[in-house]
């Protein structure tokens, strides 16, 4: 990493090469800005030089909607703000510009601290908090009057006539809890746990003036801190002191519709390419999830679910509304979580041309109180009631009391301890049935996000969805494999009961 010196790691007793004030502090141009957001545009375009990408090398230009976010979210009375754009839209350049001012300006009170988080730090150096460290070595008004440090766990750029400091940090909540930002980077948002950004934004507050920045591309699910914001503003949600921009194409819109390309785009035209797009969706050879996710700024799941690289349309084609029949045949799968995961319900039965329908009930834990298995006993039994229920299938780790009040009862309870050997030719079938069209469902969009949700894990039979690995909750997908299990082999009344003991 270059320093003032070019010798390499800067020591705490280092001489800064320019001890005076910077021109922004002094000249008079400077002293006519009365905004915040002004101050930070004037500095970016007269300091930031991006060491890559189009005018690398060159004072920064910014573009009309990057001024349109500064002027939003550096107003006076905004806590937080969110910036979601496709990729290729100068985030990164934004970020690391945004936080070269919010260290070397933004000192109004006092100390400022910047902390820029990413999945990890490594991550956090290669975008934001890199471009920073490049836009810092380019400027000598910066060079000068900073140190730069690149040991492990002290990395850092620290200025020492403001005593500000910025660095990189994971997303680790128990690291982000002692944070103290005056200005603090959220990089890459659709990647991080809602966790995460709470962390953080429990942190601010301490000082006059905190602000929490969120910049990202939407993930490949909706478990992530950047839909969750999201939805709370499309709720309708009182938000007085949080701004989100959002820049993406219309849904419904054709993956080759230009004028779709540049309402998501801001970019285009200006610094992005056009060409760029085009490849990527020549390339894409009817995979349409990532260039949606990447390209149009779309929330689009299933990309790298267990279905395939375009899992959501997978599931999409089985929508084929249909009403249970009452009396009918139908099989029960019940996946159950307590605490933090949630609980499902899946009944199945089969329509007039052979295809299984599939119906989902779901139960989600609060914050302070666990799923009541009261409630889905009574559902289990409303089941029973009106149809012909062949066979109930559970997993026992949190339903076995539970199981055996409503098999004393009559219900015909099926044991499926969710191993290897049991669960691998379950999700082996229930994805041949799927991929084949042979299963249908209402288009209920909760249950759609559980079974795209899921990632498989590979053993030496197969694939079993692991819950672990998968982007969120998939209990639902579950209790579907295992209703469809029992749906697909004969009924032996010696095996309720007592099947798979």
């Amino acid at each position: 990493m270059r320093t003032p010196s070019g010798t390499g790691h800067q020591g705490p007793g280092k001489r800064l090469a320019d001890a005076s004030q910077p021109p922004w502090k002094t000249d008079a141009r400077w002293k006519r800005i009365k905004t915040r957001h002004g101050r930070a545009i004037k500095f970016i375009q007269e300091y930031c030089r991006p060491g890559k990408g189009v005018g690398h090398g060159k004072t920064l230009k910014l573009a009309k909607f990057q001024k349109e976010f500064l002027e939003a979210a550096l107003a006076g009375d905004v806590d937080a703000a969110v910036l979601q754009t496709p990729r290729g839209n100068g985030k990164s350049s934004l970020g690391g510009a945004l936080a070269c001012w919010a260290l070397f300006d933004d000192d109004d009170t006092g100390s400022p601290q910047v902390p820029i988080v990413a999945t990890t730090i490594s991550q956090a150096i290669k975008s934001c908090y890199g471009v920073a460290v490049s836009m810092v070595n380019r400027e000598p008004h910066m060079l000068n009057r900073a140190l730069l440090y690149s040991g492990m766990g002290t990395t850092r750029i620290a200025v020492p006539y403001n005593e500000g400091e910025c660095f990189p940090i994971s997303n680790d909540t128990d690291g982000l809890q002692g944070l103290d930002p005056s200005l603090a980077l959220v990089d890459e948002i659709g990647f991080q746990p809602v966790e995460s950004w709470d962390s953080v934004r429990m942190a601010s507050g301490k000082r006059e003036r905190s602000t929490i920045i969120g910049v990202g591309t939407p993930g490949y699910d909706h478990d992530n801190a950047l839909f969750r914001l999201r939805q709370l503003v499309h709720e309708g949600a009182e938000l007085p002191r949080f701004v989100f921009i959002e820049h993406s194409a219309p849904e419904g819109c054709a993956v080759d519709d230009r004028k779709a390309w540049r309402v998501a785009n801001p970019a285009l035209g200006v610094f992005l390419r056009e060409t760029a797009l085009e490849t990527d969706l020549a390339l894409a050879r009817g995979m349409e999830g990532p260039f949606r996710i990447f390209r149009l700024g779309q929330w689009y799941e299933g990309v790298d679910s267990w279905l395939g690289s375009d899992g959501r349309k997978t599931w999409g084609a089985l929508t084929s509304p249909w009403d249970f029949l009452e009396g009918g045949q139908t099989w029960v799968g019940v996946d159950i979580g307590l605490k933090r995961d949630s609980s499902a319900v899946v009944a199945v039965q089969r329509r007039e041309d052979g295809r299984l329908h599939a119906a989902c009930r779901l139960w989600v834990p609060a914050q302070d109180r666990p799923v009541d298995t009261t409630d889905i006993m009574a559902y289990l039994r409303d089941l029973a009631n009106r149809y012909d229920v062949q066979a109930i299938s559970f997993d026992p780790r949190f339903f076995d009391v539970p199981a055996k009040y409503l098999e004393d009862e009559g219900l015909p309870m099926v044991e499926v301890p969710q191993s290897i050997e049991r669960m691998t030719p379950a999700i082996g079938d229930l994805y041949e049935l799927i991929t084949n069209g042979q299963i249908t469902h209402d288009g209920d969009e909760a249950f759609a996000t559980h079974v795209l949700n899921a990632v498989p894990r590979f053993n030496e039979r197969g694939f079993t969805l692991a819950k672990g690995k998968s982007r969120g909750r998939i209990d639902a997908c579950i209790a579907l494999a295992l209703a469809i299990e029992r749906a697909q082999r004969p009924t032996d009344p010696k095996e309720i009961l007592i099947a798979w003991r």
